[in-house]
């Protein structure tokens, strides 16, 4: 294992990529920089000393005959100018050897220095001139205006340096200067991009153990997006897992159901059979057409109750003017015989001034008061049942309370279908438990709130309806 290995992790794909395509980009901006750079700087340099010569020109030519000489010194260090002058009058070739004599002094040296009679002529019509001059040595040009002013000509040049060895050096430099940053591209990528794309990793990893159902939270800290993603993941996480918890706790109440179910119709089928063949056999004392259509009320019973609930989110609500209590009173009637057998007395407790009207599906409100007493009357426990009626916030709220044995550990799973709370105690009490269930439906479809608590041994049912608006 080498050094490099030991001090840094292997780069991932995606820190691959990102360091590949920046340093592939860099490394062409400096390759189309280069070309760009030997056409445009010559070119700009002459602009830009066309430009300072100009503007010096100007300044020259605005000034006042009587005080433009002593300005010289201060515009040649100011527009980095060279300013000489002579007399306009004199022969070209005394007028040739006096400035350049003159540049010579300001250390200016050319090669050849020469004003013909034909610029001259142009001067005196009051006409710039323009001239280059090479330098020779010194690898520059010396780029000149005359200009006349008064009775003098004046010249006022600028050395502009031959760029062709100074852009070769610049190249040279910028050569240098793209490996050194490629260097530290690639490692100022490798370090965000590992920054970055290690929370994406353990987003990956989190995301493969939920697909596997090994639900986990990612821990991120980044305080940017991907903080934000990471949270979104872990909600989706603890939801998934909800959901897949109730799922599992569905599927085992279904397959209970499905082994109560079977259980229910078996002992009603094959009392059936048995009274049937009594019958058959001339054994019947007068009793036995009397068990097999009790055994068959009860058989149709739970097959009412499964296709009830089967159906009822799929059947339209046919809403009408509902008497609240008239219904309940007539609903609570039907259990009048299997009160007095468990020796339970239903006490109902009103509060209300009124009979208020309610708009629902009778037969399905009807359903709702069905289940939730035949529930109340199954598994209560003790003398009595209590009903509340009252009013609360406007609603109309039906409370139904029963004591009860041995203990729920979660109310609020009692509205869940083909759930029955504590099997082992109950035994003998047949049932799907889709009785709540269908309460649950039928409440939620209508609009109306619903909450089951426990107080010590009593449980309470609260409904609450709304009233119907004049």
């Amino acid at each position: 294992m080498d050094l490099a290995t030991v001090w840094m992790p292997a780069m991932n794909k995606l820190g691959r990529k990102l360091s590949t395509s920046i340093t592939v980009s860099v490394l062409l901006l400096f390759v189309m920089f280069i070309p760009l750079e030997n056409l445009f700087i010559p070119k700009y340099y002459i602009y830009k000393s066309r430009e300072q010569l100009n503007e010096a020109v100007l300044k020259v030519s605005e000034l006042s005959e009587e005080n433009w000489i002593e300005a010289i010194p201060k515009l040649e260090q100011e527009y980095s100018v060279t300013i000489v002058y002579d007399h306009l009058r004199k022969p070209v070739n005394e007028l040739n050897d006096s400035l350049k004599q003159q540049l010579a002094i300001k250390r200016v040296t050319l090669n050849k220095f020469w004003i013909t009679e034909e610029s001259l002529l142009r001067l005196k019509a009051n006409t710039r001139v323009n001239k280059i001059y090479d330098q020779g040595k010194l690898k520059s040009s010396f780029y000149t205006s005359f200009i006349p002013k008064g009775e003098m000509i004046v010249l006022i040049g600028l050395s502009m340096t031959h760029l062709s060895d100074t852009i070769q050096i610049i190249n040279e430099f910028y050569l240098l200067l793209a490996l050194f940053l490629v260097l530290i591209i690639v490692l100022i990528v490798w370090i965000l991009s590992y920054r970055m794309t290690k929370p994406l990793k353990e987003l990956g990893q989190v995301a493969k153990d939920i697909s596997e159902l090994r639900f986990r939270k990612a821990i991120v800290h980044t305080r940017d997006e991907i903080e934000e993603l990471a949270e979104s993941i872990n909600t989706m996480s603890d939801k998934l897992c909800a959901a897949h918890t109730d799922l599992s706790r569905r599927n085992e109440s279904l397959k209970q159901f499905m082994s109560d179910m079977s259980h229910e119709l078996k002992t009603p089928i094959s009392l059936i059979q048995a009274y049937a063949e009594g019958i058959q056999d001339g054994l019947d004392d007068g009793s036995y057409a009397t068990t097999i259509l009790r055994q068959n009320d009860n058989m149709a019973k739970i097959i009412d109750e499964f296709l009830d609930f089967s159906k009822i989110e799929r059947d339209e609500l046919k809403l009408h003017p509902v008497d609240f209590k008239s219904m309940f009173h007539e609903c609570a009637e039907k259990f009048h015989i299997e009160l007095k057998s468990k020796q339970l007395k239903l006490l109902i407790h009103d509060e209300l001034m009124s009979n208020p009207v309610i708009e629902a599906d009778p037969g399905k409100i009807r359903m709702v008061f069905d289940n939730l007493i035949g529930n109340a009357v199954k598994y209560a426990v003790g003398e009595q049942i209590d009903v509340h009626f009252r009013e609360e916030d406007g609603d109309i709220v039906l409370t139904i309370s029963n004591r009860f044995s041995g203990e729920i550990a979660d109310p609020s799973q009692l509205w869940e279908p083909f759930y029955v709370e504590e099997r082992s105690r109950y035994k003998a009490i047949s049932g799907t438990g889709l009785g709540l269930a269908i309460v649950k439906t039928v409440l939620e479809r209508h609009g109306f709130r619903y909450e089951v608590e426990t107080e010590g041994q009593t449980i309470h049912f609260n409904i609450y309806f709304k009233r119907m608006s004049p």
